[in-house]
């Protein structure tokens, strides 16, 4: 494991634990920030950063504990919200939608398609949501309407036209993420693999987000960065006093 982008070894260890607690709090705000930003996107997963502890080689051929961060998205089950609109989906479980991007496949937990003036079924960026491979067309040329089994089957004027691609990956931790709600296969990741998902018609899953409990980590947060920059100015104010006393030896 690499060490911390901005820190170098050093002999001090109250300052070096105060500034590596620093950087991690700081970090914590930035993921918190994000989650109170999209308290209301659908599809939305939060984030977390978990710790490991390591040893540091130092300058002085020595080691020292060090503090290793790694962000891990959490996909656990947003509330799901009915709507009513025909073209709102949510998956139930485990499970993606497959969109077709300019850059290729991704994936989304974002069911909040519309029609675009070709009739196809669209994310709100306009990118096609595929059903066995291919982008989904729903013209309603009856007015009997459209509707999908839970099974994820298609059907437009009571006639079946096909069934939207779920997919799952085996280490779902390993996609990459990208804006928009948007993730993206890597080797980590593994393929995706179609799926027989529950998905329910005229919902929409929500972020998986509590509002209220993002607030109150946001506060300790703040008050625990706000020792961390006490510990640091305490521990300049002692070398900046050794300095003055050394100085006077003698």
């Amino acid at each position: 494991m690499g060490t911390i982008a901005g820190l170098h070894p050093h002999a001090r260890l109250g300052h070096m634990e105060a500034l590596e607690g620093a950087i991690i709090n700081e970090r914590k705000l930035e993921l918190i920030a994000n989650e109170m930003a999209n308290v209301s996107t659908a599809g939305f997963k939060r984030q977390r950063i978990t710790f490991e502890e390591y040893l540091l080689p130092q300058q002085d051929q020595t080691s020292r504990n060090a503090k290793g961060e790694r962000v891990v998205t959490d996909f656990s089950q947003g509330p799901v919200h009915r709507t009513g609109n025909p073209f709102d989906f949510a998956i139930v479980g485990e499970g993606f939608f497959v969109i077709e991007t300019p850059q290729g496949e991704r994936y989304t937990r974002a069911g909040d398609f519309t029609l675009d003036a070709e009739q196809r079924l669209v994310t709100q960026e306009g990118y096609p949501v595929l059903g066995d491979g291919a982008p989904i067309m729903l013209e309603d040329t009856t007015g009997v309407g459209v509707w999908l089994s839970e099974d994820g089957r298609f059907f437009v004027d009571e006639t079946q036209q096909g069934q939207i691609d779920v997919v799952r990956f085996e280490n779902p931790q390993g996609l990459g993420r990208e804006g928009r709600n948007l993730y993206v296969e890597t080797d980590a990741s593994g393929p995706g693999e179609q799926m027989d998902g529950r998905v329910i018609q005229g919902a929409i899953e929500g972020a998986n987000v509590n509002a209220v409990e993002a607030m109150v980590h946001l506060i300790d947060l703040y008050r625990s960065y706000e020792a961390q920059q006490k510990t640091l100015q305490t521990v300049d104010q002692l070398d900046e006093k050794a300095s003055t006393t050394l100085g006077r030896v003698g």
